[in-house]
Order: C-alpha cells, then sequence, then structure tokens
C-alpha cells in the first residue's frame, strides 16, 4: 500500500510505470475508492496521497501491470559493470546485479537501525546542474523531467566529508552509503532529526542546493 503513497523506485526505475490502479478507504466516509494511475499525480517519490489527499485514505489494494518483454535499464549507477560480472544482460542478472549493488553499500536493519534512503535526490533546474558541472566536473546527473537534471545527494553528502559521520548521540551517517542515516544506539528520535538537519545544512551551505527528507518524520 505505500508503493503508490511514495513512488517508490530506485535505479532509474518507478512504480508509477507499473501500477494500473489502487483502492483505497476515505477514512471520513468510509467508502472505498478506485484510483487510476492519472488520477494519483505521480512524481518523484510523490503523489496525491502526500499532498492534497494525505492522511485522508488507507490504501487496501493496487493492481500491477508486468512485462514478460522490456527493455532493460542498465544505465544507472553502477548497474551495467555489476551485469557484465554475472554474464549477459537479462531479467534475472539485472536483479541480482541491483540487489549485489545494494548489499554491498546498505546496511542490515536488523543489526543496524535505518529506513534506507533517507533524503530524496534532489531535482533542479538545467541551468543550476550546468553551473554545478563547472564547479565539479565529476559531479553525478541524470536526466529528469523537461529542463530539470536531477542529482546524487549521497554524492553531495559524501563531498562535503560527511560519508561515516558520528554524532556523540549515537546518529550516524552510513559509511559506505552517505545516503542513509543510522541508528547506532540513538535514545530519541530528535538525534536523528539534528543529524538529518545537520547534513542538510552543510550541503546547502557548500552546494546552494536543498536536500528533501524521503522518510515521513512523525
Amino acid at each position: 500500500g505505500a508503493t503508490p503513497v511514495q513512488n517508490i523506485g530506485a535505479y532509474g526505475v518507478e512504480i508509477k510505470d507499473f501500477i494500473v490502479n489502487c483502492t483505497a478507504l476515505d477514512l471520513n466516509s468510509g467508502l472505498e475508492i478506485t484510483f487510476k494511475n492519472e488520477d494519483i499525480k505521480f512524481g518523484y517519490r510523490d503523489s496525491i496521497f502526500k499532498n492534497e489527499l494525505k492522511d485522508k485514505y488507507f490504501i487496501t489494494s493496487v493492481t500491477y501491470r508486468l512485462y514478460t518483454s522490456r527493455e532493460l535499464n542498465m544505465n544507472y549507477g553502477s548497474v551495467k559493470e555489476e551485469v557484465k560480472k554475472l554474464g549477459e544482460p537479462s531479467l534475472k542478472t539485472v536483479r541480482q546485479a541491483i540487489i549485489n549493488i545494494r548489499n554491498s553499500k546498505l546496511p542490515d536493519h536488523k543489526i543496524l537501525g535505518n529506513a534506507g534512503s533517507f533524503f530524496k535526490n534532489p531535482i533542479v533546474e538545467n541551468k543550476v546542474a550546468k553551473n554545478l558541472i563547472k564547479q565539479y566536473p565529476e559531479i553525478p546527473t541524470y536526466d529528469a523531467e523537461k529542463g530539470k537534471t536531477k542529482l546524487a545527494a549521497g554524492w553531495l553528502i559524501d563531498q562535503c566529508g560527511l560519508k561515516g559521520y558520528k554524532m556523540v548521540s549515537g546518529a550516524a551517517v552510513h559509511e559506505k552509503q552517505a545516503l542513509v542515516i543510522i541508528n547506532n544506539g540513538v535514545q530519541s528520535g530528535k538525534h536523528i532529526a539534528d543529524l538529518a538537519e545537520f547534513v542538510a545544512k552543510t550541503v546547502h551551505d557548500k552546494f546552494g542546493i536543498a536536500l528533501e527528507p524521503e522518510v515521513k518524520i512523525l
């Protein structure tokens, strides 16, 4: 049920491209309503359920359309290089490549508490991206909607020297993936929020880019 709310995605693919519709319960009237894909107003890690319909519906079912034949997307990050290690490109090797990459970078939540990627990858105007590329030629960039470019939040955080950064409270930036904030003995959620605020401020001070949390902070 969270997939249409968040429009979850990774490695250049988003769930919006596979959702046909979803059924949701109106928390006020108790009526069940079906939302078609176009009704959900999908955006990058965004949907109508995070905006005008926030906290108004409970999603009870989602219908997906999967494909038996589809062009493989291997142009994001190190996917193509990892697939080469596994053999010929196929659904199976791409799937395994992504699993391998994630396992090598992301902490096991059973050992270190985390919510995965804490920040969204910022989407900026093309002219902003071009200025950053002039200053930092190695900065990773990805095409977004017309006239805009997606930046890698993890790279921005890493360039600020924050990968592996630890606070006395136990909140820390993961040493292998700067996009992940971990709970290493934190006693209060405020300590996680404090670290997130510090990371966002540091990135903004260096690059002039605002980071937005991907997680929902209660």
